[in-house]
């Protein structure tokens, strides 16, 4: 088999469905975690250290700009599967960075950059996609169950807890 030929094992982690669904979760933790790391004034005399994007957005533009402009990935909306499948692309083509980077690139994609399925997401896509509630996510899987979604307007009137500015900028992600 030719080396070319060969598919390089992962390198960005996949999360599975289930684990996906404590990602709000962990980003709760992680910001309470950053905001109490952030008031400790450390040791006296201590100089500072140098670290890492502390944000998904500052990763991705840490990494991702790196090599082209941040309008590229504005531009391209896509699903979770296939922004794994292009970071690792992009890892292939020489991108660095430390692993808890790409994760926060990840997360930057997902909460910004992927397209969700109204009528067929899951809870935690709908969440993190739409920055919903957990309440509003059922609410808008409820309401499927019996009479699917056919466009924007009717989501907006069916789940009014949603932010309306909000799914107007990511109307192009959002499917019916």
């Amino acid at each position: 088999m030719r080396e070319s030929s060969r598919r390089r094992r992962s390198s960005v982690p996949r999360r599975p469905m289930s684990s996906r669904a404590s990602a709000s979760s962990r980003l709760a933790f992680c910001l309470g975690s950053s905001l109490l790391i952030a008031a400790w004034p450390g040791p006296a005399g201590a100089q500072p250290v140098a670290s890492g994007p502390e944000t998904p957005a500052a990763a991705a533009v840490k990494i991702c700009a790196a090599c082209h402009s941040m309008q590229i990935v504005m531009d391209t909306p896509k699903d979770y599967d296939a922004w794994h499948d292009t970071v690792q692309s992009m890892i292939d083509r020489g991108a660095s960075g430390s692993p808890e980077e790409f994760e926060l690139v990840m997360q930057f994609l997902f909460e910004n950059m992927t397209t969700v399925d109204i009528n067929h997401a899951d809870e935690e896509t709908l969440s993190t996609v739409l920055h919903a509630s957990s309440a509003d996510a059922d609410s808008i899987m409820a309401r499927r169950t019996s009479r699917p979604f056919k466009d924007l307007k009717d989501l907006e009137s069916a789940v009014p807890g949603l932010n309306r500015p909000l799914l107007e900028s990511k109307k192009r992600m959002i499917f019916f």
